[in-house]
């Protein structure tokens, strides 16, 4: 928050939730929103989200962590450890592609750059990398490739699945067998 409290009150952290929300419904449908466009959808006064977000930039970043945040909650509860690699593609897909339509504005402006969200990104997805790892020792994936680089490959197909089903290309529902098909198909011994 621009003036952050060390123990902000309720109504300003229901503020802080509202206008995180209104900004991912806003810039998922349109990117080049205004902030002022965020707040009226929040119901707040434009100057209650620069309270909370002194510019688009600190507002992004906000979103950038609450979806990673959603997303390693999601990962943990996808029980990846359990199953084998093309269950926990699935699950693991099917966990992430919902996210990713509500934040797909961080499909492009998101930052691959500031290193506290690129060790965030990395812890976030470790569970994801153990799977591609537990993957290749089993020979289900083949190991000529390197585990970041499938691990880079994976994001672009969960990248481009998230684009494909908001241009209704393809059911978010069937996200997790189109995935774990896709992949193990492209990538199986």
């Amino acid at each position: 928050m621009a003036g952050q409290d060390e123990h902000p009150r309720a109504d300003a952290l229901r503020n802080r939730a509202a206008l995180l929300d209104a900004a991912a419904d806003v810039l998922a449908a349109s990117p080049e929103a205004s902030l002022t466009e965020v707040a009226n959808r929040a119901g707040l006064a434009r100057a209650t989200l620069y309270r909370h977000f002194e510019n688009r930039d600190a507002l992004l970043g906000a979103i950038q962590t609450e979806a990673l945040e959603r997303a390693a909650a999601a990962l943990d509860g996808a029980g990846l450890p359990d199953c084998d690699t093309r269950e926990g593609l699935r699950r693991a897909a099917a966990a992430l592609v919902p996210l990713g339509m509500r934040f797909r504005i961080l499909l492009t402006e998101g930052s691959d750059t500031d290193p506290g969200f690129l060790a965030a990104r990395t812890r976030t997805l470790a569970p994801l990398v153990a799977l591609l790892e537990r993957g290749q020792k089993a020979g289900e994936i083949s190991p000529a490739a390197s585990t970041p680089w499938l691990g880079l490959a994976l994001a672009g197909l969960l990248m481009t699945t998230v684009r494909a089903a908001a241009m209704g290309l393809v059911d978010a529902d069937d996200a997790g067998e189109l995935v774990a098909t896709t992949f193990l198909d492209g990538f199986g011994t």
